[in-house]
């Protein structure tokens, strides 16, 4: 809309109520006032638009997600964090974030944090999630079914997200501590022994427990990660190749997938097998990010956060998406405008649970559950 002239208001030939026909010479004082009303009123209209939100992000599903059942675990009482926007130091501490370039602002990014902000107990009854409460987050955990009244598992100042242990036993965090990110342990079930992993002088994230291994990526400079693990049975650190948020394979000690970024900053997945130094590139795009993988139970499916674009707001976003594990399929599963991320499979495949800001006028997250029928 261009804002109108006061040369174009002249020109109407519009005069005030005072005898003067069309053809009248007009009043000059009379065609000032008018302009400006004219002006002012361009300007509501202009800032009017500027705050009204291009989408209703209290949509619970949108056309293009049509068929898939949707249901919420949480709701706004829970405080579920949000690190998607508000890690503490927003990728500046070694740029831990998903990062692309935005298509619809070409000088601007969309970033998004990469840890795993909920997770199922092995049998699929219970959820954690990070609660957000009096400037502190912690782990929380409630019936992945039911919901109802939610636990506490953690009592400390900045846990950044987290994952649980194959056994059903033990919570693995990463927590901001100290300026420096660690590897922590606790108890699932009950208890506050928190065990260190880290020595508390690098930055350490994302442990993931397979058997007496914890694997987890440490921070080595500006997108520069690589992966490592503990052995809890010798208490040995090895250091692997270079990578993020692995994944390992049941079965299969030797083979993990990650992420890993590029040269552009963008993230890529890729599996990498530590005894043949085999590695594979799985899933990149430039343009795209693709981060946190997480395996289906049955092996065949990765699960992804990458970013979108909505066909008709242009509003830039996370999207979750899924790939086989040779690379092949790759499928869009969610186009609300809203950020849904962090997505973890139930332990039978069948369903998916995940952060996301639908279903909230004021674009607050909560884990929500969807169908998987590919």
């Amino acid at each position: 809309m261009e804002i109108a002239r006061y040369e174009d208001v002249q020109s109407l030939g519009i005069a005030p109520a005072n005898g003067q026909g069309p053809n009248s010479s007009p009043n000059p004082i009379f065609m000032k006032r008018l302009f400006l009303a004219v002006l002012a009123l361009t300007a509501f209209i202009l800032a009017d638009a500027r705050t009204k939100p291009k989408f209703d992000y209290s949509l619970v599903f949108v056309p293009e997600e049509g068929g898939v059942r949707f249901q919420k675990i949480t709701d706004d009482a829970d405080r579920v964090a949000d690190y998607c926007y508000k890690a503490d130091d927003h990728g500046k501490n070694g740029n831990l974030v998903g990062k692309t370039q935005s298509r619809s602002r070409k000088t601007s990014t969309l970033d998004w944090w990469i840890l795993p902000q909920i997770a199922l107990s092995p049998d699929g009854k219970r959820l954690g999630y990070i609660n957000e409460k009096n400037g502190t987050t912690n782990i929380m955990i409630k019936s992945a079914t039911t919901g109802g009244a939610s636990t506490q598992r953690t009592f400390r100042s900045n846990v950044q997200g987290f994952t649980w242990s194959p056994d059903g036993k033990e919570l693995c965090f990463t927590e901001l501590r100290g300026g420096h990110q660690g590897v922590y342990l606790v108890s699932a079930e009950q208890g506050t022994i928190v065990k260190q992993i880290s020595n508390g002088t690098e930055n350490d994230y994302c442990g993931v427990i397979q058997g007496n291994v914890i694997y987890f990526h440490r921070g080595e400079g500006a997108s520069n990660f690589s992966l490592w693990s503990y052995d809890r049975a010798t208490n040995l650190f090895s250091n692997y190749s270079r990578g993020m948020t692995a994944c390992p394979i049941p079965g299969d000690d030797n083979t993990v997938f990650c992420a890993r970024f590029t040269d552009m900053g963008e993230s890529e997945i890729w599996r990498v097998n530590f005894v043949t130094g085999v590695e594979e590139l799985i899933l990149g795009q430039p343009g795209k990010s693709y981060t946190s993988p997480n395996l289906s139970p049955d092996g065949k499916w990765l699960l992804v956060v990458s970013n979108s674009c909505t066909e008709k707001e242009k509003i830039d976003n996370t999207d979750i998406f899924v790939v086989r594990t040779d690379g092949t399929q790759l499928t869009q599963l969610t186009y609300h405008a809203g950020n849904d991320l962090s997505p973890v499979w139930s332990p039978d495949g069948k369903s998916i649970y995940f952060l996301s800001q639908r279903g909230s006028a004021d674009r607050i997250y909560n884990v929500w559950k969807m169908d998987f029928t590919l």
